[in-house]
């Protein structure tokens, strides 16, 4: 068996652990070290996969279950009316109706920490990210990944301090709300920083209506952009010069989205691509994703239920795996814009079905609204971040230096609007999960049957260009 198909499988279990101990199965670290003894003894055996495949998934067992129990923790606090401190977790976000919501974590009942985070709904307050607070309030159950929240409770600001990393980021926002008027200063910071809670609400509306919601949430894909643009730019100055830069810019980037969960799976993507090439190693995609999510949901195994972990892998496997496929397909064109237009087309297929279930929308100028706008993404976040600096260092200036972000940002913006304002730019139809399941299936079969065609016709699968080109993929 070959090594890259060993991997996918030792991870795929991985995550099978995770799931069957999200959804009920119990395990403690028994199964785990005898899985993992199993494997020395069997080593030179034909039974060394499989041991592996095992301890693999009862160590994701194991971690499910442990997690399980810490959250079993925080519901038995339903119904019941607590005193609780801790920290904000997370940048506040205005709701629907208004109110400001966030998540705290560090959390202490009575002196006695307690794990995970609680969601809370409060009136309009000014809050920030490291601010330590008190809440009392009656908790209740959660929505979505969130086990419990309290809604409208009594808070009391008990510290505002922030630790460096924070100040320096809240700098840095308050930098591009100095340089650029609303809501470009947002938009700005959206497609920098991917939070899309920082964006207006109707603009919010525009952007999913068009198929462009990615850009400022969901896979972390404003990270692996940039971080692709300026490893080609910087490919003459040398592999290490340019190695070196672009983990300089992941870590930039953890620092000012404050290690947000969409831009800490881009950083794995984008560092084991970035490695794989400066030392000439073969990626087989599907590892890549497998490698990632697998880490990503033993680390937190909510986020095998949460939407955006979900979204990213299907549009990574989308662009990594169904795109190079089409295109060896197509010959390998050479246009960046066939290119660009064929990965942008298989990530919303792939995403497709999950969107229709969950929201029922369904955005039909997508590939078109993509195809005009992501060419110029790489510009307008590093115009939106001159702006930012200038804001934050020299604001008496700052106008001078945010004009080229006023006319990139603003021409996205004008494209936006033009195609939200299509009659028929999208339409609501909500699915079931069956008919899900099923177009999963027709579009895993779809691939297969393309990926054997080029096999036997001998056409050679490129790596994607445009997301993950410093990945050599086989």
């Amino acid at each position: 068996m070959r090594r890259t198909t060993q991997l996918s499988l030792i991870f795929g279990a991985l995550i099978g652990g995770v799931a069957l101990g999200r959804f009920g199965l119990a395990a403690g670290p028994v199964p785990l070290v005898v899985a993992l003894l199993a494997s020395l003894i069997l080593r030179r055996t034909r039974l060394l996969t499989t041991c592996l495949l095992l301890a693999a998934a009862a160590l994701g067992l194991w971690r499910a279950t442990a997690w399980t129990s810490d959250q079993h923790r925080l519901s038995v606090l339903i119904g019941q009316t607590v005193t609780l401190t801790g920290t904000l977790a997370d940048d506040p976000s205005t709701g629907a109706t208004g109110q400001v919501d966030f998540k705290l974590g560090n959390l202490r009942l009575g002196g006695q920490a307690l794990p995970g985070t609680i969601s809370v709904h409060e009136y309009p307050v000014r809050l920030q990210r490291g601010y330590h607070v008190q809440v009392v309030g009656k908790v209740g159950p959660g929505f979505g990944n969130a086990v419990a929240e309290i809604g409208f409770p009594k808070l009391e600001v008990l510290s505002t301090y922030q630790d460096p990393l924070e100040r320096l980021r809240q700098r840095f926002f308050v930098g591009v709300k100095t340089a650029l008027p609303e809501p470009i200063a947002s938009f700005g910071l959206g497609l920098l920083v991917g939070i899309r809670a920082l964006i207006p609400k109707d603009m919010q509306t525009e952007l999913t209506l068009v198929g462009l919601s990615h850009l400022v949430a969901v896979s972390g894909y404003n990270l692996t952009i940039i971080v692709a643009a300026v490893d080609r730019a910087l490919k003459r100055a040398g592999r290490g010069v340019a190695l070196a830069i672009s983990l300089w810019l992941i870590v930039g980037f953890l620092i000012v989205t404050g290690a947000s969960a969409s831009i800490v799976r881009a950083s794995l993507v984008s560092v084991l691509s970035l490695l794989a090439s400066f030392y000439g190693l073969r990626f087989n995609p599907l590892t890549l994703i497998l490698l990632v999510a697998g880490v990503t949901a033993a680390a937190e195994p909510s986020y095998l239920t949460d939407l955006g972990w979900l979204l990213s892998f299907l549009a990574f496997f989308g662009i990594l795996v169904v795109a190079p496929a089409v295109e060896a397909r197509l010959g390998n064109p050479k246009s960046i814009l066939v290119k660009l237009f064929i990965e942008s087309f298989t990530a919303q297929i792939l995403t497709l079905p999950l969107i229709l279930f969950m929201f029922g929308q369904l955005s039909i100028v997508a590939p078109f609204s993509n195809l005009v706008i992501l060419p110029l993404v790489p510009l307008a976040m590093a115009v939106s971040f001159v702006a930012g600096l200038a804001g934050m260092l020299v604001p008496a200036f700052a106008g001078w230096f945010a004009w080229p972000a006023m006319l990139v940002l603003g021409f996205i913006k004008a494209v936006i609007d033009q195609f939200a304002g299509l009659p028929w730019a999208g339409r609501t139809d909500h699915i079931t999960l069956g008919v899900m399941l099923v177009m999963y299936v027709i579009i895993l079969a779809g691939t297969v049957a393309i990926k054997r065609a080029n096999s036997r016709g001998n056409r050679t699968e490129a790596p994607s260009s445009h997301l993950l080109e410093p990945v050599k993929i086989t």
